[in-house]
């Protein structure tokens, strides 16, 4: 080997040990379902300042929303009870909304309410137990209120099967 080579190589072998373990990072990443990238981040960074009005012509409303689970056999009922600042409850609204389990981000759910008995239902699968995310979007005419609320369930439906992964721990 010719003198002075040494430091060349030394480091092209530290560059190729940055890349490749940049590579095996990102290959274990990709397939786990607890990592979730937020949908359009780069258009609602860009659009923070609006979303912060919306959400604050949304608290200004004083609408509040109650959720309940009822945990099934093969699909769970998500209830919501929809009240304004008076706490007289609110018809007729249009309530659509995503579902995600805290530890599966990845794995979001599209939920649609339909009124029903004063209140707004809709059925999910709720795989797993533990701590879900709900967040919603209700509009009645020009009012919209959105609301993101925490649900815990100590209940799966059990026909979605929910295979334990190595990641899951005991």
């Amino acid at each position: 080997m010719k003198k002075g080579l040494g430091w060349p190589i030394g480091i092209a072998t530290i560059l190729f040990a940055t890349v490749a373990s940049n590579v095996g990072v990102i290959l274990i990443t990709k397939d786990d379902p607890s990592f979730a990238v937020e949908p359009d981040y780069y258009r609602k960074a860009v659009e923070w300042d609006s979303t912060s009005a919306r959400r604050a012509r949304s608290d200004a409303l004083g609408w509040q929303v109650t959720p309940t689970v009822q945990v099934g056999g093969t699909n769970s009922e998500l209830s919501l009870t929809l009240v304004d600042a008076q706490g007289a409850p609110i018809d007729g609204a249009t309530i659509a909304g995503e579902l995600l389990h805290v530890a599966r981000a990845s794995q979001m759910q599209t939920v649609q309410f339909t009124a029903r008995n004063g209140g707004y239902v809709a059925t999910v699968q709720m795989p797993r137990a533990g701590v879900w995310e709900l967040r919603l979007d209700a509009t009645r005419g020009d009012q919209r209120f959105l609301r993101t609320v925490r649900l815990e369930t100590a209940l799966a439906d059990a026909s979605v099967p929910v295979t334990p992964e190595p990641r899951d721990g005991p």
